[in-house]
């Protein structure tokens, strides 16, 4: 049986279409590989409000922390200005610590150094949030060198003698007992300056300094602040080495009166209150929150 040509058609035209879509398919797989695989495409200059969540934390982390570095505080706003042109920014920054407070992550000394930072940028500038002062003070970290031990010298044997050894004489006691030396005691610690001052820029804090009997500073010296009867905080000197060996600071809480305290301290200690004070900054009157120093210093034995 002869099949007629024109029944041939329309078989002939579907093997042509499933070539063509065949075809489109592998070039879309081929297009894809080597766009995401061989030869991705690199970002460049993204403006920093064009930048996921976790990317804009993370900016405004390093802000913070280039802040706390460099106390530009006009090239900190408008870094912060280029991610949020039109909102308060100092909010934005209590927002992130705010939230990495919520999240947990005040665990190492990192994390509480980047919550330092946060609020030592926003607070100072009028802006407040869940993060304010609710993290614990980084932990000391003490380096032990190890001590290499003596190889002990082999003892050798006396030179022979003729003379015998006399023997112990027996009425002296051979209890055995070892008396003690006695251990010099410490000097202590004695107040040494205490005084106030008004500055808009670091505002409600207490600088705490120790020096030994040669005004060198003590870093590893803990330092007790108490308030509101039973509140307590307790941290070391020495973990802001390029401010001094021997300084730590406190932020305060307006309207409370707290109470300043390191070890061997002799007298009684002093307290300080957290209240408003003025100062006049370029011509105009500034309110901010009356912040201390306390230097504490080595007496003599």
């Amino acid at each position: 049986m002869i099949m007629d040509p024109d029944d041939r058609q329309p078989a002939e035209r579907g093997l042509s279409w499933w070539a063509l879509l065949l075809g489109v398919a592998f070039g879309i797989a081929v297009a894809l590989v080597y766009t995401w695989e061989i030869d991705p495409v690199i970002e460049r200059n993204t403006a920093p409000w064009q930048l996921s969540a976790a990317d804009r934390e993370d900016y405004v982390i390093a802000v913070a922390l280039s802040y706390t570095a460099n106390q530009d505080l006009a090239l900190a706003f408008d870094r912060l200005r280029a991610l949020r042109p039109d909102q308060d920014v100092w909010s934005l920054v209590a927002d992130v610590a705010c939230n990495r407070i919520k999240t947990g992550q005040v665990v190492t000394n990192s994390d509480i150094r980047v919550i330092r930072a946060l609020e030592g940028l926003y607070r100072p500038q009028g802006a407040s949030g869940c993060a304010d002062g609710q993290y614990p003070t980084p932990a000391p970290v003490t380096l032990n060198a190890p001590v290499p031990s003596a190889t002990p010298s082999p003892t050798l044997p006396p030179p022979l003698t003729k003379t015998p050894t006399p023997p112990v004489p027996t009425d002296i006691p051979q209890t055995g007992e070892i008396i003690p030396t006695r251990t010099p005691p410490a000097g202590g610690y004695v107040l040494s300056r205490l005084e106030s001052f008004c500055n808009p820029a670091a505002e409600g804090m207490i600088e705490i300094r120790v020096y030994d009997r040669l005004g060198q500073g003590v870093p590893g010296v803990q330092v007790s602040v108490t308030w509101s009867g039973n509140e307590r905080d307790s941290f070391f000197t020495g973990l802001k080495p390029e401010r001094e060996a021997g300084y730590a600071d406190f932020r305060m809480t307006e309207g409370r009166t707290y109470t300043v305290m390191v070890p061997g301290l002799t007298g009684d200690p002093r307290s300080v209150e957290a209240v408003p004070c003025e100062v006049t900054v370029d011509g105009e009157r500034v309110t901010a929150l009356t912040s201390y120093r306390i230097n504490f210093t080595q007496r003599s034995n």
